[in-house]
This record gives C-alpha cells, structure tokens and sequence, in this order.
C-alpha cells in the first residue's frame, strides 16, 4: 500500500452499512472518553470534513457518523450499495470486516473504531493501510453500550501486508 503521510486536515470518511446487524441507536451521542494515550492526538475533530457513504438503511452507521459529528466533524452521508468492493479497493480484508469504511487522510478506517484511536492514528501516522474493530460489537460508538468504555474497544492496526495487529492508543 502506499505511504499514508497527507498533511491536510481533512477528514474523508466513507460509512458504508450491511445489510441486518445495525441498530438504530441513541446512545451513540453520548461522549467517549479518551484514553491518556491519545493526549499527543488533535483534541477533536473539529475543522474536519467527512464524506460518508453506507448501505441504505442502516441505523448504526448514521450513528456513528453522529458520533463523530460531536466530536466537532463535518459530515456529509449519502447511501452506496457496494461496500464489499470499496473495503477491498482500500485494503481492508473480510477478516477485518465490519458494517462501515472510512477513508480517513488515506488511512481505511472499518467498523465502530473510537475517536481516540482516529485521533492516535492521525498523530503518530505509522506506514499502514488503517485501522479496524472487526465484527459489530455492542459496546462501541455507533452500536450503543457505556459510551465510557468505548475507547477500551480492541482495535486492531492493519499494517501495508494486511496483517493486523493490536493497536494502543
């Protein structure tokens, strides 16, 4: 893959749903808390542009970008059926797979990842494709749960060889 090193400050984020497993959730509003490890990170997303896209219908994909709305990102969504080849254009593989993709300052961003491993990622920009939290989990932003336990989710680094690997943040 190549080098993730732009140095703009746009986000574009493109949340694309599948078909059954999201919820229409409420509590995606309620604010993260970040980790100490992410202090080195932006404080918000505030200033950020976000291009989402996602499968028409699906609920917990409006509230993740709902989610990062409160954190101070500008959000535009619109609905694509083909999420499966977008994920595969951007280096994401079925392992890795989740209900949303994000493009975010060239780095893949799938599933329900926090604002705080967003926020580390951009800070630290390792050469990598992006960041995942596979599967659906029900504790994470978009999905619901204790907003503060979100930034404990298990994210998961996908390195330039698709491998994937815990990611601190």
């Amino acid at each position: 893959m190549l080098r993730r090193t732009l140095a703009s400050t746009t986000l574009t984020a493109v949340a694309l749903g599948v078909a059954g497993g999201c919820a229409d959730d409420d509590g995606a509003g309620d604010d993260a808390k970040v980790d100490e490890a992410s202090t080195a990170a932006p404080e918000s997303l505030s200033g950020l542009t976000v291009d989402a896209r996602r499968d028409p219908g699906c609920g917990c994909c409006t509230s993740w970008v709902e989610y990062f709305k409160e954190h101070g990102a500008a959000v535009e969504l619109s609905e694509d059926g083909n999420r499966s080849s977008f994920r595969s254009e951007h280096g994401i593989t079925d392992e890795a797979a989740s209900c949303h993709t994000a493009v975010v300052e060239g780095y893949a961003i799938e599933g329900h990842v926090p604002v705080g491993a967003v926020r580390r990622l951009l800070a630290d920009r390792p050469e990598a494709v992006g960041l995942a939290l596979p599967g659906m989990p029900a504790d994470s932003p978009g999905m619901g749960g204790d907003a503060s336990t979100w930034e404990q989710q298990p994210v998961m680094l996908i390195g330039s060889d698709g491998e994937m690997t815990a990611f601190e943040y």
